[in-house]
Parts: C-alpha cells; sequence; structure tokens
C-alpha cells in the first residue's frame, strides 16, 4: 500500500471518453475557456432545445459537457460555481469530481467545499459535502478511501473522516464486511492507528445493530463475514480477539460486545474459528452464557456447541463449575446441560487427551457443590460420566456408576453402559478382558441387576444390529475369561443367550464358540454338550440348525453335532 499511495498522488485526472474508450477532448474544450454564467445558459439550451429554430433538445449532450467541467476545471473553480449551478447539477458535477479524478483532488475537493459552506453559511440547501463525501466512501476503492481519510487527518478535518467512516458503515453504503475489514487493514498502512480502531468498532456496533444474520440472496456469505476476512487478510493476527478483550473491559460496552461476538460468529465461514476458540477458551462464564444464549436455536446451534466444545477444555475445575451453573440457570441454555456436561466429561475439543480422570470428576462435583449449583447439576455431571465409555477400564466403569444415587437414573446408565460397552467390544474383538473387569466389578459391587444388562446386551440387544464378523468368536472368549475369573453362572448365561438367539448367531460362529470352549477348562464336557442340545438343538428354523450340524461335522467336532442332533429325538 505504500506504492499505491504513492500512485495515488501521480494519477491524471480523468478524462472524458466514448463507450469505446476514446478520449472526447475535441468539442468539450469550450468548458475551460466560458464563463460559469455562460456554460449554465449554454447547457440549458442544449436541455430545452429550439423548437422554432429546428433544433432537438440535446439532454445527454448536456450531462457529458457537465462532466466535462467536472473534470477540466480546477478544484477552486468548481467549488466557486457550484454556488450558480441548479442544486442537482452541482451535485452531479462534484460527484463526477470525487469520483473520476485522482483521491489527492477528491480529498482536496472535500476539504475546500467544507470550507466554503461553513464560510457562506446555510443557504437552505443541503451540504454538498456530504454528496462528496457519502461518493467516495461508498464508490471509490477502498485503498482510495483510506488515502482520503488520512489526508483530511492531515488537514486536520476531523469531521470529514467522521462523516466518511459513518458513511462506510451505514447499512445503505452497499459496502459488504469483506470491504470494512480492507479498509481497516489499509488505514493502519496509512498509519491512522486511532481511526482504523475506531473504524472498526463503528463497524462492528453496525453489524451488531443488525441482527443476526438473514441468509444472503445476492452477495455469498464470505463477503458477511467479516471475523473471516480479517483472518483472511492477516492470519497470524487475532484483531478481533483482541478488540473484544479490550471491549469487555468497558461496563458500558458489555452487553454490546456480546452481541457483536454473536453476530461475528454466526457469520464466520472459517473452518478453523479463532473467535470461537477464544471466547470458549478465554471469555468469562457470563460472556460466554449470553453469547451462547444468542447463537443456541437453529441455525447457530452448531456454532453455540463449538463454543460448548472449547470451553468443556478448561482444567481449572472452578470455572468449569461456575460455567456449567450459569450455563443451566440460563433459559436458553438449560436444555443443553447435559451436552455441556458430557463435552466436560470428555475434553470437548481436547477429547484425544481421553475422558477425565475420576479425580478429575469428583473435584469437578466438589465445585459444584461449592459455587451453589441446583443439585440437578450434579446429578446430569454422575450420569454423564457414567455414560462415557471410551477410554475406561472396567473398574472405573463400575466406580462411576456406583456414584449415582437415584437407582432409576442407575438402571439407565447401566443400560447405556452395557449397549455402548458391547458395541465396543465386538467391534474390538481384542478387548475381551475389558468386559470381564466390569462384570467382575459389578458382582463385587452387588450390581446383579447390571450384570444382567451387560450380558443381555452383548448377546441379545435391546436394539438389534447387524452384529460385526467374529462377533461369536468374541462372546465365546468373554465367557472363558468369566469361567476363569470365577463367575462361571455369568459365563453360562452370556453364552446361553447368545446361541439361543438362531437369527442373530450363524453356523459358522456356533462352530467358533465350540472350538474355543474346548479349550476352557474350567467347562466340563457335559456341560458344553448340553448347552448345545439346549439351545442349537432347538432352533426353530431346520435349514440353520441342520447347516450348523454340517459345519460342525466337517470342522470335526462329531461329538457337538451329535448333541445337537440328539436334542430332535
Amino acid at each position: 500500500m505504500r506504492n499505491g499511495r504513492a500512485a495515488a498522488g501521480s494519477e491524471r485526472a480523468g478524462t472524458l471518453e466514448n463507450e469505446d474508450g476514446e478520449a472526447l477532448g475535441f468539442g468539450y474544450e469550450w468548458v475551460t475557456t466560458c464563463t460559469v454564467e455562460a456554460f449554465v445558459k449554454r447547457m440549458q439550451a442544449m436541455r430545452e432545445g429550439d423548437p422554432e429554430g429546428g433544433e432537438k433538445p440535446r439532454p445527454a449532450t448536456a450531462v457529458r459537457a457537465l462532466h466535462a467541467f467536472a473534470l477540466k476545471r480546477p478544484i477552486d473553480q468548481l467549488i466557486d460555481s457550484a454556488r450558480y449551478f441548479d442544486y442537482r447539477d452541482a451535485v452531479n458535477v462534484l460527484a463526477t469530481a470525487a469520483l473520476c479524478r485522482n483521491i489527492r483532488q477528491a480529498a482536496d475537493l472535500a476539504i475546500r467545499q467544507g470550507d466554503a459552506e461553513r464560510e457562506y453559511g446555510d443557504d437552505g440547501r443541503p451540504r454538498l459535502t456530504d454528496g462528496v463525501i457519502h461518493d467516495i466512501a461508498c464508490q471509490r476503492t477502498v485503498t482510495d478511501v483510506a488515502v482520503f481519510v488520512r489526508v483530511c487527518r492531515d488537514a486536520d478535518k476531523r469531521e470529514l473522516v467522521e462523516r466518511t467512516m459513518n458513511a462506510f458503515t451505514e447499512p445503505g453504503s452497499g459496502r459488504t464486511n469483506f470491504d470494512k475489514a480492507l479498509l481497516y487493514i489499509a488505514l493502519r498502512d496509512e498509519e491512522c492507528a486511532e481511526y482504523a480502531a475506531e473504524f472498526l468498532r463503528r463497524a462492528l456496533v453496525a453489524i451488531a445493530g443488525e441482527g443476526l444474520p438473514r441468509t444472503p440472496e445476492t452477495v455469498p456469505k464470505e463477503f458477511h463475514d467479516l471475523a473471516g476476512a480479517l483472518h483472511h487478510l492477516s492470519p497470524s493476527e487475532r484483531i478481533l480477539e483482541e478488540w473484544v478483550d479490550a471491549q469487555l473491559q468497558l461496563d458500558d460496552r458489555v452487553h454490546e460486545t456480546r452481541r457483536i461476538i454473536a453476530q461475528l460468529i454466526a457469520t464466520r465461514t472459517d473452518i478453523h474459528d479463532t473467535l470461537v476458540e477464544h471466547v470458549g477458551r478465554s471469555r468469562t462464564r457470563h460472556d460466554i452464557a449470553e453469547i451462547c444464549g444468542q447463537l443456541a436455536r437453529p441455525p447457530y446451534s452448531e456454532k453455540c456447541a463449538k463454543i460448548r466444545k472449547h470451553a468443556a477444555t478448561r482444567t481449572r475445575m472452578e470455572d468449569l463449575a461456575e460455567i456449567v451453573r450459569i450455563w443451566h440457570e440460563s433459559d436458553a441454555l438449560n436444555r443443553t446441560t447435559r451436552d455441556l456436561l458430557a463435552d466436560i466429561v470428555t475434553r470437548g475439543t481436547a477429547a484425544d487427551e481421553g475422558p477425565r480422570s475420576l479425580h478429575e470428576l469428583d473435584s469437578l462435583d466438589t465445585a459444584l457443590s461449592n459455587v451453589n449449583a441446583p443439585p440437578e447439576c450434579r446429578r446430569l455431571l454422575r450420569l454423564a460420566a457414567a455414560a462415557h465409555t471410551d477410554g475406561r477400564s472396567g473398574t472405573e466403569l463400575v466406580a462411576l456408576l456406583g456414584k449415582i444415587e437415584r437407582p432409576r437414573d442407575r438402571t439407565r446408565a447401566a443400560q447405556t453402559i452395557a449397549q455402548r460397552l458391547a458395541a465396543h467390544v465386538l467391534e474390538h474383538g481384542d478387548e475381551a478382558g475389558l468386559f470381564v473387569e466390569y462384570v467382575r466389578g459389578l458382582r463385587t459391587a452387588g450390581r446383579t441387576d447390571a450384570v444382567y444388562l451387560a450380558c443381555k446386551e452383548l448377546a441379545d440387544p435391546a436394539h438389534p444390529v447387524r452384529p460385526p464378523t467374529g462377533s461369536g468368536a468374541v462372546i465365546a472368549e468373554i465367557s472363558a475369561g468369566l469361567y476363569t475369573a470365577g463367575f462361571p453362572r455369568d459365563g453360562w448365561d452370556l453364552l446361553e443367550r447368545c446361541l439361543e438367539n438362531e437369527q442373530r448367531v450363524t453356523p459358522e460362529e456356533v462352530a467358533l464358540i465350540v472350538e474355543r470352549l474346548r479349550g476352557t477348562p474350567t467347562m466340563q464336557e457335559e456341560d458344553r454338550h448340553f448347552l448345545l442340545r439346549a439351545t442349537v438343538g432347538r432352533w426353530s428354523d431346520v435349514r440353520r440348525r441342520e447347516e450348523a450340524v454340517t459345519v460342525l461335522t466337517w470342522r470335526g467336532y462329531e461329538e457337538e453335532a451329535r448333541e445337537v442332533i440328539r436334542s430332535l429325538r
């Protein structure tokens, strides 16, 4: 932009051209030599024509003459002549000069016209300077506007700078938020840091006044995204984050700033939203609650969830407890308290680090009590902690289940654990020990009902889905582990449920189960034979039963095949 500044001062004045880009100097040189009174009369004659002499009106020629006048006359003559023109012609002349001359001349025009209006006082007409300012702010390039602001500042014309920024940010300016981001960057480069900061504030206040955005129909959403535009133009800076922190220190701007933040987040298009991350990880509980409250409903609820997940990464339990408390007390957010606690349990966007430890969860439980959070928050925390099975040992799952106080809640949590643990174990066939450890812990804690749910969900799920390949072998491995761990009744029940479910277990898996059970010294042969007679031997699907016999025989398990046949006699 330094080079651009130099170029702006060396631009030649605009020239009048035809539709092919050829200069139309010939025929309009007279506008530079005649008096203003003569020019006005000749222009009026062009518009009216001479009916008696057969001369038709030529309004378009008059327009081109005005254009030539605006480009060829010196600035001081334009300002003097504006008092002699009809107001509409004066506006046209000054607007043409403001848009077509180089930006330094346009700034000189605005400054001199403003001085002239103050000198001559109010003549009853709107100020022509306002039109010049509006046209420059709304139609010149952003870099031109930045140069214009600098020239006015250097001339100590603060009022012109203020009016330019207002015109640029007002809703009817036609300027997109991308334009505003460009001007902020350009103003800083023109060494107008003070005005750049004030301009950014005005632009953001204007955004907040518009309310949450509607889906744009004609302008790409990227051009409504001020936060994304600033990040695109200067990705290593944290422009908005620094502005937010400064504004939220001012008591009279807190609520306005929170509205602005919600608006910016709602329009953000970048995949990695640094403002969302900053709010979630760094701002106060009150900031988070108010901002998320404005984004809680569709189509912005996903943005709210992203802030929530960043907030859930915090390490200080007191901070998390305060966030949970105020979140739960918010009418707009109360229904998602369970989601917030689930995010906290899994560490939100830092889920790769694994779930919160039992010690951390106990500390958070205590912190919720210390900040006087409603008892419902502690209840929901315990439910969320118990329901998250990934990354937990069987012993931890039992301990978390035991912290749930209400029997009905505990039963629901046990059902959830059973479903998730069964799906995990069947998908990862090498983690049979996890299920065995869980059942052992439940038996030790006297949770008979939870053992029943776990085994049933593994062999005969409440919401049946197609089991993964090899699930029969996994169940056999778990059953063998239960026998070895001293829980033969649970091992037997698990196998019985599995083998009874003829629609779920395949003949091939029956053979795999038999193969594994033969290697289990704790299960007697007569028990194994009885199990097959009582389950596979009683399958109602004759074809499928006979197929199981065939597979067992082919695998060399003739005794087991005979036991299946025997049950039919």
